[in-house]
């Protein structure tokens, strides 16, 4: 009998440590997004996202986003019922029409198994050889063998059940089948069947896993099957079980299961089960799905709860909910039998026994319920500090300190020095050296910096360093060394002390902590990346890292990697985040709330109640997460990444969303990102999303990863192209455009402006000549007349004879004068009016001497315009060479030849004479001629070895 009430107090037991602490458990319902609450299954992808199936919609989840798809996605019915991850990555997807297949952000359907549509499809499953098995809710099982093949198996070929719920396959090949009606195994192409008659504790047969040993476990609906070498051991609620009926079974690498049923969820660990129910944290008791993910975290598909995460049971918490008199948590303290004990600021102190908490405020009658501190000394009594004084239990006997005793209120802190003596903190009293009955209040008036003193430690030299709102102080022999924002600390309101293994002083303070390297303080603020500027407490466990109370979590400080400046083997940061999204009962700590028991484990204080936390346990969410880039928006357009996409450079405005899947921790991802051409180093976000406005045109490249909590950076980084155009004003061909429109702009300004100024200087020619004509050739004209007229007068022969050589000369002048006015006179300026002077000019000269002139201008484009230079130069050297000609020839036949062709000119002029050669080749006139075709840049060619012959070739536009 007493065996019995033994094994019945050790259940009752096993039933309190379920009840009276929650685990780490997150869950996600319609509030989050999830399409329906009611999860009939769950996968998980090789991109990491989570599927889950539920009777309205499919999801994908990304640690913080929900998708939701439905019939209008391409699903064939939005009552889905299993799914499963094809060798291939795709994600098979059963409902209650049938099966499609999502990949590549698509939802397929396979025509071949068209059959299935009538059917609700409630398992899938694919083998080794890579058919996909689907077992329906009535219709048997149905094998697509290579993608094109499918046949169906039902009870006529052996299947216990027509209703297949689950299928597996193990080492050997063999693929098992759960069924409403039993096992059905098939092996080289035979059903082999196990039921109640085969030692089954129930035919009604839920789910099926097989572990790496090959051992197959059943889920039935009485109790778990172990099956091995033919041998069956049924484990029910008599040996842990949380419930008989079982949903879900799911196993880990180590081999340990984990029980969905519908009375909650159960660890087997191969010797003993673990309970947990909606107590322990879980959504809700009645279990249909599970799996787990690639950070060994448990996914619970729930009926009516959504889906739970359960993320280890590595921390444990307590609130009011589980009997603890009060939330705020200030202090813990371990007796000599191994018991626990929590105080409270409002609720007193308790022991935790058994996981229940005995209330020793109430019982011992404790003078005051708001606990600052306890403390266990060496003779295993425990000191209480509390508001209206200090306390002491001993022998689980409760002694207070009278006002005579201790006059002093508000206890912080105890410290046991090694002289035997007891340092009290107060908060308004300075602090006080207590010994033997005898106290010493020692106060800003000895030398401390200020009376509000929160904590107390011995230094290896003996030396007590003392905490205050005004700084660090350090006692020793009766003198105090002062220490403040001067001398290195990063806030003079220090709250916490640590001596740690090697003897080192540290101080967590309202502005980050900070060590003494025997000089001054070293501080360690955000800056250095502490997460947190407000630091409650700072703690050293025994595997050697800080632990610091903050505002948000505590944080895990690995000191040695800091102070040595070296990376840890597992490559993790420095600080690490312990919050309540990875289990801690609250984010805000409490100040000194930190206590490591005998066992290693970590208990920490807060405002909401307490965590028990084992590093052991805790595996630091070792997977790295998986990047993706989950949308582009630009300018309010979105965009889907996976391939190059051009915008307008109206569309410069770019905000680019991404996620770091990491179940874990997923708020704790750390992303670094780069867009090329913008960012010149990797910038560090923990946001989802970067914005970047009035990107300006050109070709851009997006890249991101992500670092979870430990360190682990994402094995890929995920990157997208775009590129954004120009507007056409910064279009090379705008402004080719608009260059050689301002070059146009140039050139008519230059041309007008040349045209102006040719037409004013054809205006200067033809006042010029005209003035030249009327005015100097009129008054030389009167000249030579006067002459003539003196001349017929009375005058001696010499008078006469000069009057006559002024005449002559003046005449000549005229002459000369009319070719110059004819040269300059802009109404001449073309070939037609050269050939005319030319042949006015040979009327007077040749024709006289009865020489036969032959032209040949017929090529000749008449209204081609002459520079000046190349008129006049031209006709003086044809005038030079007809007056050769007259006076040195003795032929009668003069050919003058010219043409003009591509802007060039060619004149030529010869005779049909034989004499006057040598005289022809040294007169003035030959070199005249040469001087004046070297003037216009042409090429001369005299020749006086038969008759008189010149060529000319030049420009008809002069250099």
């Amino acid at each position: 009998m007493r065996k019995i009430l033994a094994i019945i107090f050790i259940l009752i037991a096993l039933s309190q440590l379920a009840e009276a602490q929650r685990y780490p458990f997150r869950t996600y319902s319609i509030e989050e997004g999830l399409s329906e609450s009611v999860v009939y299954d769950i996968a998980q992808d090789d991109e990491g996202f989570i599927w889950l199936a539920t009777g309205y919609g499919l999801n994908q989840f990304d640690g913080v986003r929900f998708q939701n798809y439905f019939e209008e996605q391409g699903l064939n019915s939005s009552r889905i019922r299993s799914l499963h991850k094809g060798n291939d990555g795709r994600i098979w997807i059963g409902s209650e029409a049938g099966v499609n297949y999502w990949q590549a952000d698509s939802i397929y359907s396979i025509d071949v198994l068209a059959p299935l549509e009538n059917t609700t499809v409630i398992s899938i499953f694919q083998d080794r050889l890579g058919d996909m098995w689907f077992g329906t809710d009535g219709s048997g099982v149905w094998q697509l063998r290579d993608g094109s093949i499918l046949t169906q198996y039902s009870t006529s070929n052996g299947l216990a059940n027509n209703r297949v719920r689950a299928i597996a396959e193990s080492p050997a090949g063999d693929l098992w089948f759960a069924t409403r009606g039993g096992v059905t195994v098939l092996s080289n192409g035979n059903f082999r069947t196990y039921t109640i008659e085969n030692g089954l504790p129930a035919n009604r047969i839920r789910d099926i896993e097989i572990d790496n040993s090959g051992t197959v476990w059943i889920g039935s609906r009485n109790g778990l099957v172990k099956f091995k070498d033919d041998s069956l051991q049924v484990f029910n609620t008599t040996d842990g079980l949380v419930d008989n009926l079982i949903r879900s079974i799911s196993i880990t690498d180590r081999g340990e299961l984990w029980i969905g049923t519908e009375g909650g969820l159960s660890n087997y660990d191969g010797s003993k089960f673990s309970r947990f129910n909606t107590s322990s944290g879980l959504s809700n008791n009645m279990i249909y799905s599970s799996i787990i993910d690639r950070e060994g975290n448990i996914w619970l598909g729930t009926y009516g709860g959504g889906v739970s995460l359960f993320l280890g049971n590595y921390i444990a918490s307590y609130d009011e909910e589980n009997g603890l008199p009060n939330n705020l948590v200030t202090t813990f303290a371990e007796d000599g039998e191994g018991r626990q004990w929590i105080g409270m600021y409002g609720g007193g102190i308790v022991a935790l026994e058994s996981e229940s908490f005995e209330d020793y405020g109430k019982n011992r009658q404790l003078p005051d319920d708001q606990i600052y501190k306890l403390f266990t000394d060496s003779k295993q009594r425990m000191w209480i500090g509390m508001r209206e004084g200090l306390a002491r239990l001993e022998d689980d006997e409760i002694s207070v300190f009278s006002d005579e005793e201790f006059p002093f209120r508000k206890v912080r802190h105890i410290l046991e020095a090694s002289d035997s003596s007891f340092w009290i903190s107060t908060y308004d009293d300075g602090i006080v050296r207590y010994k033997e009955g005898n106290f010493e209040q020692i106060t800003t008036e000895n030398g401390l910096p200020n009376n509000t003193v929160l904590a107390a430690v011995e230094d290896n030299e003996g030396a007590i360093w003392i905490a205050t709102y005004g700084g660090v102080s350090r006692y020793f022999n009766g003198e105090f060394q002062n220490f403040s924002l001067q001398d290195g600390l990063p806030n003079n309101g220090v709250m916490n002390l640590l001596k740690d293994e090697e003897g080192r002083i540290w101080a967590s303070t309202f502005g980050g902590i900070a060590w003494f390297d025997g000089q001054r303080f070293r501080s360690i603020t955000t800056d250095d990346g502490l997460p947190d500027r407000v630091c409650y407490f700072i703690e050293q466990s025994e595997d050697g890292y800080y632990w610091i109370g903050t505002t948000n979590g505590v944080v895990r400080f690995d000191g040695q990697a800091y102070l040595n400046d070296e990376v840890n083997e597992q490559d993790q940061p420095v600080f690490q985040v312990i919050n309540k999204e990875i289990g801690l009962v609250a984010d805000e700590l409490n100040l000194g709330a930190v206590y490591e028991d005998s066992e290693g484990r970590l208990w920490f204080g807060t405002v909401e109640g307490f965590s028990r936390f084992n590093p052991d346990l805790y595996k630091q969410n070792p997977a790295p997460p998986i990047v993706h880039i989950r949308g582009i928006n630009a300018s309010g357009r979105e965009y889907q990444p996976g391939k190059e996409f051009t915008l307008s450079h109206q569309e410069n405005y770019i905000e680019i969303f991404y996620t770091g899947i990491n179940f874990t921790s997923p708020n704790q991802i750390l992303y670094e990102y780069k867009l090329s051409g913008i960012d010149p180093e990797w910038q560090q976000t923990s946001s989802r999303s970067i914005k970047y406005p009035s990107l300006p045109p050109g070709e851009y490249t997006f890249k991101v990863h992500a670092r979870s909590l430990n360190g682990s950076w994402s094995p890929e980084i995920e990157e997208v192209n775009f590129h954004i155009t120009a507007p056409f004003w910064m279009q090379w061909w705008f402004w080719l455009i608009v260059t050689l429109m301002i070059l146009g702009i140039i050139y008519l300004f230059y041309n007008y402006y040349r045209a102006r100024k040719m037409v004013d200087i054809e205006r200067m020619r033809v006042r010029i000549a005209s003035d030249l004509h009327d005015d100097v050739g009129a008054s030389l004209t009167e000249i030579a007349l006067q002459s003539d007229f003196l001349q017929a007068g009375d005058a001696d022969s010499e008078f006469k004879q000069s009057l006559e050589q002024i005449g002559k000369q003046c005449r000549k002048i005229v002459s000369s004068l009319d070719d110059i006015v004819w040269s300059i006179d802009a109404r001449n300026d073309t070939l037609g009016d050269l050939t005319d002077r030319m042949q006015d000019y040979i009327l007077h000269t040749l024709e006289p001497k009865n020489m036969v002139v032959h032209y040949d201008f017929d090529n000749l484009n008449m209204d081609n315009k002459l520079p000046v230079e190349v008129k006049e130069n031209l006709y003086l050297i044809f005038k030079e060479a007809v007056n050769n000609i007259a006076k040195y020839s003795n032929g009668d036949k003069v050919d003058i030849k010219m043409e003009n062709q591509n802007g060039s000119f060619e004149f030529f002029i010869t005779d049909n004479g034989d004499t006057g050669k040598s005289t022809k080749k040294t007169g003035h006139g030959l070199r005249n001629m040469e001087m004046r075709a070297k003037r216009i840049g042409a090429n001369i060619t005299i020749d006086t070895n038969d008759g008189f012959t010149i060529q000319v070739k030049g420009k008809l536009h002069s250099n």
